[in-house]
């Protein structure tokens, strides 16, 4: 835990702030009083509205718990991913929430792995879930050999041509925080001792269906998939919402 980077944290008129890292943080808090409380992790790039519609659909029925993590906006320190964990288990406390619901996507899910290691989760919802990488000696290969090529001038140069146009915009303190999150392997901590929704698209390049499958093998899944993208949960809202109602039935 880096308690010390945590400045303050307070609710500011009617909006919700939370101060970490020199950031300040957007998040909305809906006490609806009830027994259970939803959050909601987004992916990168994403904010508290990433799920806004299915959100609308479940604030009458659960408390709900979401917030925009700093991923692309320029930061005035580099994150790291037990920095994103931190300021979420901390929310997490100032508003008394035990044993949340998790609803996340793609970067989302690497936090809610973490989170799984440190406090109890009711129930999980995963879409596109990032952060399980596969082990192989031709990555380690790879990633020796890229690292000597950018020591290089020249090919640093071609790289920086080349790159994404989104990882192109970012400052380079987002940079460094972007790799500080890609290149952490969880692998080894897809396991959940709580019941589990999958909702995959057929088409995700970004998390491939290997992931789907190996959640799917290790957990007490509900798992659906359909003939969409990485943005499965946008693109197919309706059949998304409607799983997330039949999941989550016991507790409404």
């Amino acid at each position: 835990m880096r308690q010390s980077k945590i400045l303050f944290a307070s609710i500011i008129s009617k909006n919700m702030y939370f101060i970490f890292k020199q950031e300040l943080i957007d998040y909305d808090f809906f006490n609806s009083h009830k027994s259970n409380t939803i959050l909601f992790l987004h992916g990168w790039g994403g904010n508290k509205f990433s799920f806004n519609a299915t959100l609308n659909l479940l604030k009458h029925k659960f408390n709900i718990l979401t917030l925009t993590m700093p991923t692309i906006s320029p930061t005035a320190e580099c994150w790291n991913l037990f920095d994103y964990l931190t300021l979420v288990e901390t929310l997490l406390k100032l508003h008394n929430v035990n044993c949340p619901i998790i609803v996340c996507h793609s970067f989302g899910f690497r936090i809610a792995m973490l989170l799984n290691k440190k406090i109890a989760i009711k129930k999980v919802i995963v879409t596109g879930g990032a952060g399980p990488k596969k082990f192989s000696i031709f990555n380690k290969i790879s990633q020796r050999n890229n690292k000597i090529l950018l020591s290089n001038k020249k090919m640093r140069f071609l790289f920086q041509h080349i790159a994404s146009n989104d990882y192109k915009s970012l400052s380079n303190i987002n940079k460094q925080t972007f790799k500080n999150v890609v290149n952490l392997n969880l692998r080894y901590e897809t396991k959940f001792n709580c019941p589990m929704l999958l909702f995959w698209g057929k088409k995700d390049t970004s998390t491939p269906l290997w992931i789907f499958k190996l959640l799917k093998k290790q957990n007490n899944c509900t798992a659906i998939l359909n003939n969409s993208d990485h943005f499965a949960y946008i693109k197919e809202n309706s059949k998304f919402n409607n799983e997330i109602i039949k999941f989550l039935k016991p507790e409404i």
